[in-house]
């Protein structure tokens, strides 16, 4: 017996070769009359291996492959113009009534196994696959240039589809309609982008927004231009020392970790000095750990403080305690602490600004440390800090940042000094401080270790920055230009408020900061409703991003209904 050779012969490489180059130019013809780009080419194959197979030949006696095969004639009703326009049923279950019921498309070909045609979406530019599709072959929707037409069959990336207006649905008609074709001198440019319509409607605002003042959202609608970062935010309006500021709070950055922070020198000398700082005030004591004690954690936190100018002031190494791991009862007792309302913050700026008072900001160094711990507090000994034996642990004498407890003991050392100075406290927010004389009126705002000073005399200002001073070390930071994440710029017409560096870290912790800008908030057309889905996994990263949004609403009183 003589085994079959599984070397194909020359005869055969000759007829294999030959059928290839023939789909090659028929499919490049189908891509010439249809006018769309070379990636394409495969669909374009595939409709031509399609059509060969139900197309008679003489080889086979007048009959198709598909006849041989299948013993049947096949149905031409399914041939169908490579490229031509057709509307594929759109079958959504929360489509509205007045939405589009066909998807405007053009069609690629046949999927394999499927009794369904393959069309690429015109608005959407996607692939899908429909059956219930009503085809107008003498339409060829798409159109580009000819200089992205070549004669090598390579794949390239497809220029921006330009399409002409054909409307949602055409007329009904005994005589077919016109074949449109694209003339496109050979020397004119090619427009990669439709001209955008701009609406002559005359805009009015509405009643109820009235209330707000809202100039950049006004520019947003007018210009032609909506995606263009300049039209949210711009420094153009503000002094050069301020913009300098603000755009230097970001530009530095800050360590997370003290194996980060450990490899430059500037960060090991903040680190040296805080702890140096701690261990100068008496803050805790190195003792053997005591039996059924376990201990808290600790770890620090790295800032860049800044000048008025924006250049870099110092870096700031701040050890902090982690508090979570205390238990109620056994190292603290009581934890409330009155902090200061954004909304009182919002009111001491908008009179500051009608009444065009001193507005200064104060920095208490170490607030917490001010503060005397009567429970017994263990903690873990920080990087940095020698000590010769390991089951050492640091017994708090003071307060520390971090602790439970340690808001509260700085507020009421707080608080008892200024009431000794004349300033009383308001009953609608505890954190407000306030001071009247015949010739002189001053409020003093507190928010943990942040002091805001505001008043029409700035005498009563170097008296109780003295005071603060000589009882707890503060820095006097001068003009108020940043609170909270808020940057304040003054002028002549008033204050202004803006969270732009709040926002840039909030997108790159949320991983959008290079997400295109918007005009509106939110898709007006998106619906939300309830499924059986899985829970979202990160509890704690949704919720911090939802306390961060609503924060947002300072300054942003637009994603109000979003939040």
């Amino acid at each position: 017996m003589h085994q079959r050779s599984c070397v194909e012969t020359p005869q055969q490489n000759a007829t294999v070769e030959r059928k290839y180059q023939h789909i090659l130019n028929v499919g490049r013809a189908l891509l010439f009359q249809s006018k769309l780009p070379n990636c394409y080419w495969s669909y374009a194959s595939l409709h031509v291996v399609f059509l060969i197979n139900r197309v008679t030949t003489p080889i086979l006696h007048h009959k198709s492959p598909y006849h041989v095969l299948y013993d049947k004639v096949p149905d031409f009703d399914l041939f169908k113009v490579f490229g031509c326009l057709c509307f594929a049923a759109a079958i959504q279950s929360h489509r509205t009534k007045l939405q589009s019921r066909a998807r405007k498309s053009i069609f690629l070909g046949y999927k394999p196994g499927y009794k369904g045609y393959i069309l690429l979406d015109i608005h959407s530019k996607g692939i899908f696959v429909s059956r219930n599709v009503t085809f107008h072959e003498t339409v060829l929707p798409y159109q580009t240039s000819p200089s992205f037409v070549t004669d090598n069959w390579h794949y390239i990336t497809p220029p921006p589809p330009l399409f002409i207006d054909v409307p949602d649905s055409l007329p009904t008609s005994t005589s077919p309609p016109p074949i449109v074709e694209s003339h496109i001198p050979t020397d004119s440019p090619v427009i990669h982008d439709p001209l955008v319509r701009v609406s002559t409607r005359n805009k009015s605002t509405l009643v109820y927004h009235k209330d707000y003042v809202c100039p950049i959202t006004n520019s947003i609608h007018t210009s032609s231009s909506p995606y263009h970062i300049s039209n949210y935010f711009s420094y153009a309006n503000i002094s050069y020392s301020h913009s300098c500021f603000a755009m230097s709070l970001h530009t530095h950055t800050e360590p997370k970790t003290f194996t980060e922070a450990n490899k430059h020198d500037c960060w090991k000398k903040a680190m040296q000095d805080e702890i140096n700082a701690l261990i100068k005030t008496g803050i805790w004591k190195i003792v053997n750990l005591p039996p059924n004690v376990k201990p808290i954690g600790c770890k620090l936190i790295y800032k860049v403080k800044h000048h008025d100018d924006g250049s870099i002031e110092r870096y700031k190494a701040i050890l902090v305690a982690k508090g979570y791991n205390q238990i109620e009862g056994l190292d603290y007792f009581e934890t409330h602490s009155p902090v200061a309302k954004l909304t009182t913050v919002r009111i001491v700026l908008a009179l500051a600004s009608m009444h065009n008072w001193h507005l200064h900001q104060l920095d208490v160094n170490n607030a917490f440390l001010h503060g005397e711990l009567q429970e017994d507090v263990y903690m873990i000994i920080p990087p940095g800090v020698s000590h010769s034996n390991p089951n050492q642990v640091c017994k708090l004498n003071k307060s520390l940042y971090g602790l439970k407890q340690a808001s509260r003991k700085w507020y009421e050392k707080l608080t008892s000094l200024l009431l000794l100075n004349g300033y009383k406290q308001a009953s609608s927010d505890h954190s407000l401080f306030l001071k009247t004389t015949s010739s002189s009126f001053t409020i003093l705002l507190v928010y943990v270790d942040d002091v805001i000073l505001a008043g029409n005399s700035l005498e009563e200002f170097t008296s109780i920055k003295q005071i603060l001073h000589n009882t707890f070390q503060i820095k006097d930071l001068g003009i108020l230009k940043y609170f909270l994440g808020i940057e304040v710029a003054h002028s002549s017409s008033g204050i202004s408020l803006c969270q732009r560096k709040y926002c840039l870290d909030l997108l790159e912790d949320s991983g959008f900061l290079n997400s295109k800008p918007i005009s509106t908030p939110f898709d007006p057309s998106i619906k939300l409703h309830s499924d059986g889905s899985d829970p979202y996994t990160d509890i704690h990263a949704y919720r911090r991003l939802i306390g961060r949004l609503l924060y947002l609403n300072t300054t942003k009183p637009d994603i109000t209904f979003i939040t």
